[in-house]
C-alpha cells in the first residue's frame, strides 16, 4: 500500500491534474527578474518590418526595430540575408514601480492562461510574447491575435508606448 501510494505521489504531478499553485491570476512585486519580450511583425511591407520591446522588472526598457531578423532574434545566423545590417536599438529607462502594473495587466488579461490554437482575424500583423514573472514562465509560438486578440491588442499597445514608428530614409 505504501508503495501505490508513493508512485502516486510521483505521477500525479506527470499526469496533467492542476495543482494551487499553477495560479495564473499572481500578483506581482517588484523584482529584477521579472521581464516581457514582445515581438510584433508588421506583414503589410515587405521584407516585414520587426519590432522587439523587452521589459526588465528593474525599469530597462530594450527597443529593437528594422527588418533584420536580428531584430526579434538576436541569435539569428542568417549574415547574408540582405536585410541584416537594418536594425536600431535604443533603451529606456523607467521607474521599477511603473514596470508593475503594466506587468500585473498582462496577468490579469491572462497571459499566462493556455489558449486554443486558432487562424488570426488580422493576417496583416503578428505579435508573440515571452515573460517570466514571479516565476511563472510562458513563450508564445502561436500569432497571439489567432488565440486572444484581447491580449494581441494590449501587447501591441504597449509596444507602442515605448516605440513610435519613424518613417525610414530611401536609400
Amino acid at each position: 500500500m505504501k508503495r501505490i501510494a508513493v508512485l502516486l505521489a510521483l505521477l500525479l504531478p506527470l499526469c496533467g491534474c492542476r495543482h494551487v499553485v499553477d495560479d495564473p491570476y499572481v500578483k506581482v512585486k517588484d523584482s529584477g527578474l521579472n521581464w516581457v519580450s514582445i515581438r510584433h511583425y508588421n506583414q503589410r511591407t515587405t521584407p516585414f518590418q520587426r519590432v522587439s520591446v523587452r521589459i526588465d522588472g528593474s525599469g530597462v526598457v530594450t527597443v529593437r526595430e528594422g527588418t533584420s531578423l536580428l531584430v526579434t532574434n538576436p541569435y539569428a545566423a542568417n549574415v547574408n540575408d540582405p536585410n541584416w545590417n537594418d536594425i536600431r536599438e535604443r533603451r529606456i529607462t523607467i521607474a521599477r514601480e511603473d514596470v508593475i502594473p503594466i506587468f500585473q495587466m498582462l496577468v490579469d488579461q491572462g497571459l499566462f492562461l493556455r489558449r486554443k490554437k486558432s487562424d488570426p482575424a488580422n493576417p496583416n500583423e503578428s505579435v508573440f510574447v515571452s515573460a517570466n514573472i514571479e516565476g511563472k514562465t510562458c513563450g508564445s509560438d502561436e500569432n497571439v491575435f489567432g488565440s486572444d486578440p484581447d491580449l494581441a491588442e494590449s501587447l501591441k499597445n504597449i509596444v507602442l508606448m515605448f516605440h513610435q514608428p519613424q518613417p525610414r530614409n530611401k536609400r
